[in-house]
């Protein structure tokens, strides 16, 4: 029986690790698509729910990675620890959708199918989408409790879905889908082109207020995400955005990698400084600077009318002196470089990243000498990673300068990556495991000479220690690694140490000093990390990549 648009209701569910900050884009635009049709949306989401484990947010601040802060007093964020599925049963039956709206990425994706058994019986119509499905449908089409996917973008399929549904007509044969039928039989359909992000238009309005508040280089802002392109073009390893440009292709969509224009972005941004009065900008663009230098210029003259403070991620190989100066001028109060791997010859050959040691520290110069504050992204447990590699990338961090944060992630071999493939064609990982967060214990199983689950573990606890104090108190930081009591008393010493003398001052109060040529280690510039050792042989490098 057909609905009218008015009386058609639509739950958009967001299961979410524990805290992590900052409204999901993908739940804002599918608020947008859906009000759009009259529907009436409601939505749930995980972010505040206690868990049983740390979230990635208090990791960071636990290993020494981002200055500490409190939900409660901070960010006026109270955790729920009422039993998340029976509030989302209790949701669900006030609410009463026809239809539920699931976006999932991989470390979610479990916590997704128990929601969904806990209201198994009310059969109500459903579609998981989300990377996590795109990358991996046939594992999440193995749970019973998941009836359709969505692979690829959501736009144009969830508008297909629920109008089907609410004229009741049948949801087989939507492109993009994969389909339970009554038989138990999946049905596969191809996806449609991808989408023209520039009607993506995000309604943040289902967001709690304090969702919107996030810590940011020692300071509190209320921050909201945007998005200036989709897709990446690079090629990494351990990144899942090369699996949805090649996707994009196999299934003819068009071309993965667009950009908005600046006319749009200035109306987007506009929209969201009137409707939410944000104080930050996040933009999530995979690498913000790989674009051409015009639209680089264009983006500055464009934001000069805005010139609130935002963040962004990019390469350090995009940055030059005169984008740096202007990217200042507008408002750029911090970035993020991925590095991942100190070690020139795993860099370039295992994670595909194609640029010298050489390279990287005249970048880095470059962006020290802009004065914008900065933080390094670093993984360690790669695949076929030994401790001495993981020790150079110790040397290279140390040979950097003016960095105010080190990030140190667990390699978390989400499907879809090349290096998931190769952990998997080498026996250090089951095909059908499904991974968790970044800061979470490393899955893989390697044997010696590489790093156990336990070794990366110790090397987190201690890496940043070992970047920022001269090499007389490396021998006590090793014996730090070990989680004894001495080890734990030494972690806890030099712990201290670091926390007041590197992270207890704002970013801000760090700029002056930063500026005047201090360091974010205690490294000799004299001695830098230029050129890394060749630690692998061609055999086991060919052990490390996909043919």
């Amino acid at each position: 029986m057909s609905k009218n648009p008015a009386d058609f209701r639509v739950m958009l569910v967001y299961p979410n690790l524990p805290l992590m900050l900052v409204p999901a884009l993908a739940m804002g635009i599918f608020t947008k698509i859906l009000k759009d049709q009259g529907y009436q949306v409601a939505f749930f989401e995980t972010t505040q729910y206690v868990a049983g484990e740390s979230s990635s947010p208090e990791n960071r601040v636990k290993l020494l990675q981002a200055r500490s802060f409190d939900y409660e007093r901070d960010l006026g964020i109270t955790m729920l620890e009422s039993d998340m599925f029976a509030d989302f049963r209790s949701k669900v039956l006030e609410f009463k959708p026809d239809l539920l709206v699931v976006s999932a990425v991989e470390d979610a994706f479990l916590q997704a199918v128990d929601l969904l058994k806990g209201i198994q019986d009310l059969n109500i119509p459903h579609i998981v989408g989300g990377i996590f499905p795109t990358a991996a449908p046939e594992l999440c089409m193995k749970q019973p409790a998941v009836k359709m996917i969505g692979l690829g973008e959501g736009e144009s399929t969830i508008l297909e879905v629920a109008e089907r549904v609410r004229k009741g007509e049948s949801l087989i044969g939507v492109p993009g889908t994969w389909i339970r039928d009554s038989d138990g039989s999946i049905l596969r359909f191809v996806n449609g082109p991808v989408v023209n992000i520039n009607d993506s238009v995000p309604d943040f309005s289902l967001f709690n207020e304090r969702r919107f508040y996030r810590p940011m280089g020692g300071r509190i802002f209320k921050t909201v995400p945007i998005e200036t392109y989709r897709g990446c073009p690079y090629a990494c390893t351990y990144c899942n955005s090369p699996m949805q440009r090649a996707f994009a292709k196999d299934q003819n969509s068009g071309k993965f990698l667009r950009r908005k224009t600046m006319k749009v972005l200035r109306q987007e941004m506009r929209e969201i400084i009137d409707r939410y009065n944000p104080e930050f900008f996040y933009i999530i663009d995979d690498s913000f600077l790989a674009r051409p230098k015009k639209e680089i210029w264009d983006f500055c003259d464009m934001y000069e009318e805005f010139k609130l403070p935002f963040w962004f991620n990019t390469r350090p190989e995009n940055c030059e002196i005169d984008i740096m100066a202007r990217l200042k001028e507008v408002g750029a109060y911090r970035i993020s470089f991925g590095i991942e791997c100190g070690n020139e010859q795993f860099r370039k050959k295992v994670l595909d990243r194609n640029v010298s040691n050489e390279h990287l520290l005249e970048r880095f110069d470059i962006i020290a000498r802009s004065g914008i504050p900065f933080s390094v992204n670093l993984i360690i447990g790669f695949p076929g990673e030994t401790r001495d590699l993981i020790m150079d990338t110790v040397e290279f961090v140390r040979s950097i300068s003016g960095y105010d944060t080190l990030t140190v992630s667990i390699f978390t071999p989400y499907h879809g990556t090349a290096l998931h493939k190769v952990a998997v064609a080498n026996d250090w990982l089951a095909p059908e495991t499904i991974t968790k967060h970044t800061t979470a214990r490393s899955i893989l199983n390697m044997p010696a000479p590489y790093v156990s689950a336990d070794d990366i573990d110790n090397l987190a606890s201690v890496l940043p220690l070992y970047c920022y104090f001269p090499k007389t108190e490396w021998a006590a930081l090793q014996r730090a690694e070990t989680p004894d009591e001495e080890g734990l008393r030494l972690r806890h010493h030099y712990g201290e140490i670091y926390k007041k003398e590197f992270l207890g001052m704002t970013q801000d109060d760090r700029k002056a000093v930063l500026i005047e040529g201090g360091s974010g280690c205690r490294s000799n510039p004299k001695d830098s990390f230029r050129l890394s050792p060749l630690r692998l042989s061609d055999e086991e490098v060919m052990r490390l990549v996909v043919s």
